[in-house]
Formats: C-alpha cells, sequence, structure tokens
C-alpha cells in the first residue's frame, strides 16, 4: 500500500548512516511561510541544471499559495527533509520536492519532482511519488497526468515503475516532452519497487 504517514521516529546520525529512506526522510507537507525560500531556490537549481524548460517562468512557485493551497484541499505540495539535518539544525534539511495541482474534477498533475543531485538513488523520489498519489487517491481523482523531458531517463524509468503510460511526445522549442497518465480508477497503482500490486 501506499506510505501516508508523515511522522518519523528521531534516529542518531550514525542510524541515519546506514538507515533505509524511511529512516532518513520524511515528507511532510509544504509549509508556505517556512518552507517557500528552498523550493523557489530548488526551481532555480532545477532551471540551471536544465530539470526544467529554458521559458519555465515558475509562475506556480512563485504564486505558490494560489497554485497549490487555494482550492479547498485538492491541490498540495510536500517537501522531503533530510533527518540528520533537522536533528542537527543544518540548513536547508529539505533535499526534495513534488506538487500535485487540480487540472479538472476527475484530473490532477503531478509536477516539480526534484531531488538534490546528492541525495539521489536513495528512493527519495519513490516516496514522493507515493505521497503524490496517496493524495490524488484520497481525492477521488480518476487521472494524474505528468511530463518529463526525453533527457530525463531516471524519471521516465520511475514513472513507469508507478504504471504510468506514455500518451503521446511532442516538440516545445526544439525539446521531446513525453506526456504520461495513470488511470487511478484501475485497482493496479503499483509502489514503485518491483511492481507488487496494492490493495
Amino acid at each position: 500500500m501506499i506510505v501516508t504517514g508523515d511522522d518519523r521516529p528521531s534516529r542518531s546520525g550514525r542510524d541515519l548512516a546506514r538507515g533505509s529512506p524511511d529512516d532518513l526522510v520524511r515528507i511532510r507537507a509544504a509549509e508556505a511561510k517556512r518552507d517557500l525560500p528552498c523550493i523557489a531556490a530548488m526551481f532555480d537549481r532545477g532551471l540551471r541544471a536544465g530539470d526544467w524548460m529554458d521559458n519555465d517562468t515558475g509562475a506556480d512557485v512563485h504564486n505558490f499559495h494560489e497554485a497549490y493551497c487555494a482550492d479547498e484541499g485538492r491541490s498540495g505540495f510536500w517537501v522531503a527533509e533530510w533527518l540528520e539535518a533537522v536533528e542537527r539544525g543544518k540548513a536547508p534539511p529539505i533535499v526534495g520536492m513534488v506538487g500535485v495541482q487540480n487540472e479538472d474534477d476527475n484530473t490532477a498533475v503531478i509536477q516539480r519532482l526534484r531531488v538534490e543531485p546528492a541525495h539521489q538513488r536513495r528512493g527519495i523520489g519513490t516516496r514522493l511519488i507515493e505521497h503524490a498519489l496517496a493524495f490524488c487517491q484520497e481525492r477521488g481523482y480518476l487521472k494524474v497526468v505528468l511530463d518529463a523531458r526525453v533527457t530525463q531517463e531516471r524519471a521516465i524509468t520511475l514513472f513507469e515503475r508507478f504504471s504510468f503510460q506514455l500518451n503521446r511526445t511532442r516538440n516545445v522549442r526544439g525539446e521531446r516532452i513525453l506526456d504520461f497518465y495513470l488511470d487511478l480508477y484501475r485497482d493496479h497503482v503499483r509502489n514503485g519497487n518491483g511492481g507488487k500490486e496494492k490493495k
């Protein structure tokens, strides 16, 4: 089943160094006042790294409340906190993020998925997608859509592990963009770790 619990027990630095992703990271709902500087900085770093299109204005990030908080709980945004950084008071402790926006009554869009390069390959992206999909299921969405540039191979592999299907390929300013969808009304949302079906 999809993990939705946000609170994780405290761990020592030694435990964190050898722990599982659940021990290392806490996924929690973003708080605009507290987290927006880190979210905006991650967006900027992603833009410079080529994670977003170079013409991406980041309008949703710069208008965070309207984009993710002003539609009666139909949208949401989460951050991944590195627990060792939280426990030691290091800044910034946020190492990943993902957002869900309401597109219509039945469809949600997953966007702004990013894990900082130093923290990749630790299962953080998987947990962020799990939270986003759990939110979509709880809100009764029937379909989830997202996109990726054809060069974002790790992201595409992650989406395919969750049974996202390729809908179409489009060209935007000379870049190939892949549009994916997932039908939530089919009882086959996968956990991203070997494709076991969820009940």
